[in-house]
């Protein structure tokens, strides 16, 4: 577990902040924003960022057979344990703690926020459920590269039964507690995948930009939104 703890004076409520692909600085303008409201936040630094990554060409000489999805589901389970080893950190001097997920963050929040009952509140930002189907049909640049990889593997249906156990559709439960943002015009996260979410989480407060995933336009109106939900859910 590796990232960056965005200390107020006085700890008592803090909120794990958890990038995508990419967007790592404007998690970042988030954290810092909440700690300026008194709110402090640990941004936590997933598994796939370059900062994690071994340096080298890290993927020069991997075979032909080299299995995609597995090393996938591998890396969203360790992001879920270092939420969790996170959470064991900040519980020491907050009593309160919230969650924020942006794109594949998002994904990573609903996860850890259905399965570990110490997160009270949580934000998800243009993210969705149903992980094989956003990828399969995302336009992301990334998410096309790796799609490459997955096609000569396997089928929909298989990468579908193979990640059951990483989708948030598979532990998600109602709560009041949650706040959805997302894109309207988003190809990365298509809004059928955000509204499968948001059924089975119970149809929570949600917020559409009009926008594409990259929601850079909206970032101040969107900062607002975050800062009032915790402000009101982490009392």
């Amino acid at each position: 577990m590796w990232g960056y703890y965005f200390r107020t004076s006085f700890p008592g409520k803090a909120v794990i902040v958890i990038h995508g692909i990419s967007m790592v600085l404007t998690t970042r303008y988030f954290c810092e924003s909440l700690a300026k409201k008194g709110i402090s936040s640990f941004m936590l630094i997933m598994p796939y960022a370059p900062a994690r990554i071994p340096k080298g060409r890290p993927l020069k000489g991997v075979p032909k057979n080299f299995d995609w999805p597995e090393i996938f589901k591998r890396g969203l389970i360790q992001s879920v344990v270092d939420v969790r080893k996170a959470i064991d950190f900040l519980e020491k001097e907050n009593k309160k703690i919230g969650i924020l997920g942006i794109s594949l963050g998002a994904t990573i929040s609903a996860i850890a926020q259905s399965v570990d009952e110490r997160i009270s509140s949580g934000v998800y930002i243009v993210g969705g459920g149903d992980i094989a189907g956003m990828l399969w049909d995302s336009r992301d640049f990334i998410a096309r590269i790796y799609k490459r990889k997955l096609f000569s593997q396997i089928t929909r249906e298989q990468l579908s039964s193979r990640w059951k156990g990483i989708d948030p559709l598979s532990y998600a439960k109602p709560s009041s507690n949650i706040l959805m943002i997302n894109a309207r015009y988003d190809t990365s996260v298509r809004p059928q995948y955000t509204e499968k979410l948001w059924n089975a989480l119970g149809k929570p407060e949600i917020h559409w930009l009009s926008c594409a995933h990259f929601f850079i336009t909206h970032i101040f109106f969107v900062k607002n939104l975050i800062v009032k939900h915790f402000r009101k859910t982490l009392t």
